[in-house]
């Protein structure tokens, strides 16, 4: 029996063995596409960009493409697109390629959205998991091979004769997901990670006359487990290709350190290392300048580099820069740094430089502090996104900008990846907080045991994507936070990857959102926590400051209860703001059969079964071509930095808050009135008033008492702050905050008054009459379904009970919201045990109607009872009870009354909130005044921007009910 058992076990040896052998062939034959160690191949080390320039005057307007040494590769390209690598044109790098029957193809910009493959938008799976694909579970590294699309791209140079004897660079800034890439028939090498420039040095495979660049993209790889953000999955080289020729002894990295001194922080520190590049022979000049925003040199230092073999860092003595005019959000103030390495003679000159921004970002004592200050992320999420798809030009860049800083958003938070460059110089100018977030999302592998964050053989993946996003934007003034990705899972590769960020960044916050209060994350970033969670964690006594990454869904119409988180950010000195989801639409417009254009979202392209979350990807405060949504107007009123108090009406004394974290208030004009509800001012007055940041005081507006005038029900003060000079974006007199309080509040509505004049109503069953009006009641239903005065009858459909309305996006994803109302059955109840009964009252007439509804399954939904009071002259009151069965019913839709009125009345006066729509938890924006509309024009147009049909409304307030004088509707409350 030993005998035996020792056979079998060295069979088993044996046939291990040839197991592991055939594994290893098999593994052999894999592409390395098919493998998460395939970061790249013979690529230059991850730096900063020191792109060259011809002067120090292209290195303050940052005109490097007007340089003599920058080539721009952009434009048209010979494109070759098949399904399947097998397809592919195996020898198409070769130099002498014929490739005159190539289609041509716009670089940079996504193939899908030039005619070639199928756009697909998901949101936490991977797009390849499906039938459609040949995969039905994730299984990293590998990706499909017979299905996986592949684009090979061709396109010609010739190097300008003055850049021979010097180093030449090819960059790609960024192309997805994995690609080779060849020069003359001559391979390069192969990157993978879609959002971080890969550079290679092609000095010596360049030749004279017309050179050939070819790269062969894949639309998938092992790196697209790590690229499974919530956006439209699309392929091809999306970002800028350039060459760049350096002298052979270059500026190869530098580092800048711009902090401000720990205790005033009204001093700069200044620090810059150097990395020098090449073989140097003798000796090199390596100087540099820091000039102001007025071109004067405040700093400046020169050493001699002498050859410490193929790299040598150059480290200049730290300076301080006495008040120095910090950079934030608020006073973007920007230094220039100019960097200029020559040889002994002065020849060979490498010049470069950058943006310097001197600022402080820093948790202390259980708060961010930004320059000394705890400031509010007053913040949006970004995803790139256009028309050409993941290409982003600077007019749309500038675009999101001007609105940002009209709506008071002072943060970006790049989800979920490095963005373009030209990105953050624009921050840098305008002033953004940019939360800069590594192309890191494993959201399909779950966040369990499978997560590929508890994965070492992906830990090169999650610490070298961390790496290429911190040196290609170390030295952005803008950037204040690195994230180290989204929803990842947590594990070892992020305790590694903070670990490497922390041992090279000295001035900024690390943040990761799932790693909860664990110690690699130094910010408790989480989403979607409720107002009540929050004011929990505030209470807890806690180490760190709490910031949402991701809040207030604004998907469709939405972005209520806004107010309510900003409450608690504004009273909790830990809870610091958040980033609302998302910025912009990832919508595509497109035109249909019959040429109307619409916007097409996930599942408008290929077949029904195509992968898909639906328009899950429309959940911006703007649309995709930068128009904004209402919501937009809620943001910047809540965002806003001024906020008053009204706290004595009788002399106008109001309580304001300087809520700017570094501008006095006197850069600022406050112009205030008091305007009755018959749109009549009162009073009014303009003052400027000094407050320093933060500062909290009383302003009395009037010079002695006021009253009400007899003849108003309410007045109004307004306030209205303004810009005393023009800001980029802002011009002078642009209102920048602003706050309304009643005075008086209305009276409650009253019972229609009796006219003398009019006549007693005639009462016949359940209908009633008098000279100049007759009403109709249903026997069967209770509902006013007949309204007529002087003849002309105003009613085209009933006067009903309405629960019910078109969910809104996020109430269709709400179990409690749209899906439980279609359970419930809301758009078809029923009125069942029906009462009507007319009285006269006086000459009024009055009328109690009793009803209960159920649904198509005989479900009891609710009680409703109303009560109708018209006066002779034909004006009604309405007011009513409903009582849901809560054994049934969670929530309703509404809970109004609807009724259509005849097309010729599309003419709208209201007095109420406007002149835009406003809701019960989404009116801080809503100003209480007169305003007119056409319902054909405005609401029809509105209701028709949206992505989906769903609820949209005017003017509700919520403290008083609906009045109506005439055919004037004084919309004070919900219809």
């Amino acid at each position: 029996m030993k005998k035996r058992s020792c056979i079998n076990g060295l069979s088993l040896i044996v046939i291990f063995l040839l197991l592991a052998f055939a594994f290893n062939v098999s593994a052999e034959k894999l592409p390395v596409w098919q493998s998460q160690h395939s970061l790249g191949m013979n690529k230059l080390d991850p730096h900063y960009y020191v792109l060259p320039y011809n002067s120090e005057q292209e290195v303050l307007s940052r005109d490097y493409e007007k340089s003599p040494f920058y080539m721009d590769l952009n434009g048209q390209w010979k494109f070759h697109w098949v399904r399947n690598p097998d397809g592919r044109p195996e020898t198409f790098f070769e130099k002498d390629f014929f490739d005159g029957h190539w289609a041509d193809i716009e670089v940079p910009g996504n193939w899908e959205r030039q005619g070639y493959g199928l756009p697909i938008y998901v949101n936490e799976n991977y797009e390849f998991v499906h039938p459609m694909f040949g995969m039905d579970r994730p299984n990293p590294p590998l990706v499909p091979d017979e299905h996986n699309e592949v684009g090979c791209y061709r396109r010609t140079f010739t190097v300008p004769e003055n850049w021979r004897d010097r180093r030449t660079v090819l960059c790609l800034e960024g192309v997805n997901s994995f690609y080779y890439v060849w020069l003359n028939g001559e391979l390069l090498g192969y990157n993978m990670d879609s959002k971080t420039p890969a550079e290679w040095d092609v000095t010596d495979k360049l030749t004279e006359g017309e050179n050939v660049l070819a790269v062969e993209v894949y639309r998938w790889s092992a790196g697209s487990y790590l690229e499974c953000q919530d956006y439209w999955r699309i392929s091809g080289i999306e970002r800028d290709v350039y060459l760049y020729s350096t002298p052979k002894v270059h500026i190869a990295d530098y580092e800048v350190g711009s902090s401000l001194e720990t205790k005033t922080y009204k001093d700069g520190i200044f620090d810059l290392n150097v990395t020098i590049g090449g073989a140097l022979e003798g000796e090199a000049l390596l100087d540099y300048e820091l000039l102001d925003d007025k071109g004067a040199v405040v700093l400046k230092d020169s050493k001699t580099v002498v050859s410490g073999g193929a790299q040598t860092v150059v480290a200049f003595e730290t300076k301080v820069l006495n008040s120095v005019k910090p950079w934030s959000a608020e006073a973007p103030h920007l230094y220039h740094l100019v960097l200029n390495l020559t040889d002994v003679q002065g020849r060979d000159a490498h010049i470069t430089g950058n943006h310097v921004g001197f600022r402080s970002s820093e948790v202390k004592d259980g708060q961010y502090l930004f320059n000394g200050q705890p400031i509010l992320i007053k913040g949006v999420n970004r995803h790139e996104h256009t028309q050409r798809g993941r290409t982003v030009d600077e007019e749309s860049m500038l675009a999101d900008i001007r609105l940002m800083k009209q709506h008071n958003i002072n943060t970006v938070r790049n989800a979920h990846y490095p963005n373009d460059k030209r990105w953050y110089e624009l921050c840098n100018i305008y002033g953004l907080y940019v939360i800069d977030e590594a192309n890191v999302e494993s959201h399909g592998m779950g966040y369990g045991p499978a997560s590929l964050a508890k994965d070492t053989t992906w830990l090169q993946q999650h610490l070298e994507r961390n790496q290429r996003m911190y040196h290609r934007s170390k030295n952005q003034p803008s950037v204040v936070i690195w994230s180290m990705g989204n929803e990842a899972g947590d594990g070892i590769n992020f305790e590694k990857t903070y670990e490497w960020l922390k041992s090279v960044e000295k001035n900024r916050p690390v943040q990761y959102e799932m790693a909860r209060e664990t110690a690699h994350s130094d910010i408790y970033a989480r989403m979607y926590r409720s107002v009540e969670e929050i004011r929990a964690y505030a209470a807890s006594n806690p180490v760190r400051p709490y910031i949402l990454c991701e809040y207030a869904h604004a998907m469709g119409n939405s972005v209520g209860g806004l107010k309510d988180y900003w409450d608690v950010f504004e009273s909790e000195p830990q809870v610091q703001g958040g980033c609302i989801w998302d910025w912009v639409d990832q919508t595509f417009r497109e035109v249909d059969e019959n040429g109307r254009w619409y916007w097409a979202y996930g599942g408008d392209y290929g077949p029904e079964d195509v992968p898909s979350f639906g328009n899950f990807n429309a959940n911006g405060l703007i649309s995709a071509d930068r128009q904004p949504y209402p919501h937009l107007k809620e943001v910047g009123k809540v965002y806003q930095y001024v906020k008053a108090e009204l706290v004595n009406t009788e002399n106008l004394t109001v309580k304001v808050k300087n809520w700017y974290d570094f501008t006095n208030l006197d850069a600022l004009t406050l112009r205030w009135e008091v305007k009755s509800d018959l749109g009549k001012v009162l009073l009014s007055g303009n003052q400027i008033v000094s407050a320093v940041p933060g500062e909290t005081f009383m302003l009395q507006l009037a010079n002695g008492q006021f009253s009400v005038p007899a003849n108003n029900r309410e007045v109004f003060l307004n306030l209205n702050w303004e810009l005393n000079e023009a800001r980029p974006f802002k011009s002078e007199g642009f209102r920048v905050a602003y706050d309304q309080f009643v005075i008086a509040a209305s009276e409650a509505p009253k019972t229609p008054s009796s006219s003398a004049h009019g006549r007693r109503y005639t009462i016949n069953g359940t209908s009633a009459s008098n000279q100049d009006v007759s009403v109709s009641f249903s026997e069967s239903t209770g509902e006013l379904v007949s309204y007529i005065y002087k003849g002309q009858e105003l009613l085209a459909s009933p006067l009903s009970v309405s629960v019910d309305r078109a969910p809104t996006d996020n109430d269709r994803r709400d179990w409690n919201g749209g899906r439980h109302w279609e359970q419930l059955g809301l758009s078809s109840l029923n009125p069942v045990d029906v009462s009507v009964n007319l009285m006269r009252a006086g000459r009024n007439l009055q009328v109690l109607v009793r009803q209960a509804y159920t649904n198509q399954k005989d479900q009891k939904i609710m009680d409703v009872a109303l009560t109708y009071i018209l006066n002779p002259d034909g004006e009604m009151l309405v007011s009513g009870l409903v009582t849901p069965d809560t054994s049934v019913v969670k929530t309703l839709a509404r809970v109004g009354l609807s009724f259509d009125m005849p097309a010729s009345y599309n003419q709208v006066h209201y007095f109420g909130r406007g002149d835009h729509e406003t809701y019960a938890d989404r009116k801080q924006n809503g100003t209480i005044d007169y305003y007119q509309t056409d319902y054909r024009s405005d609401v029809c147009e509105l209701c028709g921007s949206a992505i989906l049909r769903q609820s949209h409304r005017y003017a509700l307030d919520g403290h008083h009910a609906p009045q109506w004088s005439g055919f004037v509707c004084v919309i004070r409350g919900a219809i």
